[in-house]
């Protein structure tokens, strides 16, 4: 199966959330995007999700920001996202979700 391409390097919060996202049934494709910055110094760790027709995005902060679009079945998403949440080794992240509206 397919998981994206692998000419960019992961966070080390994305990395553990991958690893995750690799064993889960549903998952078609995972591509992660570029490392920036993050702006303000937080110890602090979050995952957003950003439901899409594809599937979701994943915005995920903690030292840096690292976008990470996850390719399932539009009805999956909010399910996969939920297994993340209840994953214990994903415990020390906090999670929130985010609207994409169209337009905007």
């Amino acid at each position: 199966m397919q998981r994206g391409k692998s000419h960019t390097t992961l966070t080390e919060t994305a990395t553990e959330v991958i690893n995750i996202l690799a064993r889960i049934p549903g998952v078609t494709m995972i591509a992660p995007g570029i490392i920036e910055s993050n702006r303000r110094n937080s110890s602090q760790r979050y995952v957003t999700a950003v439901f899409t027709t594809a599937g979701m995005e994943l915005i995920i902060t903690g030292q840096s920001v690292q976008k990470v679009a996850v390719h399932c079945n539009q009805a999956l998403a909010p399910l996969i996202f939920d297994v993340l949440k209840q994953h214990k080794k994903l415990a020390h992240v906090k999670f929130k979700t985010r609207e994409r509206k169209p337009g905007i």
